[in-house]
């Protein structure tokens, strides 16, 4: 192997590694004190992962920066948004990037049909800025008021209301995103499969041809920057006041129910009964 095909020494130290990460990002940005490591070690999962390092990108960039940093010197990265995962998906023990404090624009568009959002935005948020337009986002989790839209997306989340033809992947309109290789693609242009074609050769499936900008938009790659998502509107039925009817006389003449009987009256009837997509004009949605 030749001398120039050699990656530079880079300490994983924490501090000599912030002291290399300064080169791509603002030092008083990346967090290298035990303290502020130790902050980010674990997710809303059992898993303990102390970071070397806890990037707080700002732009897509540096997001590119990092990542040729990553290649380089071999050092894992994972990004991290709220950190509300059940999994560890959040926690590494290579490079942490936060993309939440600096990630947080949000614009409703089309009349509350889509809104646009970054990684960085809380998805109870989202509900919030909707409310005026009847309309919320599809996928529903339980912790809808503190996780953000970037894992949101990542995980495919779903919920109780939406079941799989409202979650993230099936109410995704576009999606820009950047991969490993600093390419960055914008589904929603006209030319993304030619662009990604270009810009990506290697990128091919079994059968040899590329994968669609269709396919980006199911299914989210290493990191995206904003995103637009299609909404649902809420209207009453006269199902869910049925329900709550029987609910009520249940809960009064025989005391509680058990859970499964419970979910299985009350919410199957009430809470799918009472929603239902809203289609965007055009055929732009994936399917």
């Amino acid at each position: 192997m030749s001398k120039a095909s050699v990656a530079p020494a880079v300490s994983h130290a924490p501090h000599a590694l912030g002291d290399s990460l300064a080169q791509i990002i603002e030092r008083e940005r990346v967090l290298t004190r035990p303290i502020e490591r130790i902050a980010y070690a674990a997710d809303a999962s059992f898993y303990r992962l102390i970071p070397r390092a806890v990037v707080l990108a700002k732009g897509v960039e540096e997001v590119q920066g990092l990542f040729r940093f990553s290649r380089t010197h071999r050092v894992p990265m994972t990004f991290r948004a709220a950190g509300t995962s059940l999994s560890g998906q959040a926690v590494t023990d290579g490079i942490l990037v936060e993309v939440s404090r600096h990630w947080r624009e949000m614009r409703v568009e089309e009349g509350g049909r889509k809104v646009r959002v970054q990684p960085g935005v809380i998805g109870g948020h989202v509900n919030q800025a909707l409310k005026a337009y009847r309309a919320k986002m599809g996928p529903d989790p339980a912790s809808i008021n503190a996780c953000m839209m970037g894992g949101i997306l990542a995980n495919n989340s779903s919920g109780m209301c939406c079941g799989v033809t409202q979650n993230a992947y099936h109410t995704l309109h576009s999606i820009t995103f950047v991969l490993p290789s600093g390419t960055v693609i914008d589904t929603a242009h006209p030319e993304a499969d030619e662009i990604f074609r270009q810009r990506e050769p290697r990128w091919r499936t079994s059968r040899g041809s590329l994968p669609t900008s269709r396919a980006c938009r199911r299914k989210p790659p290493a990191f995206w920057p904003s995103s637009r998502v299609r909404m649902r509107r809420i209207e009453p039925c006269s199902r869910d006041r049925r329900a709550r009817r029987w609910a009520a006389s249940n809960y009064s003449s025989r005391g509680a129910l058990p859970t499964t009987q419970r979910n299985r009256h009350f919410s199957g009837r009430s809470a799918r009964g009472c929603t239902r997509p809203w289609e965007p004009h055009g055929s732009g949605a994936p399917r």
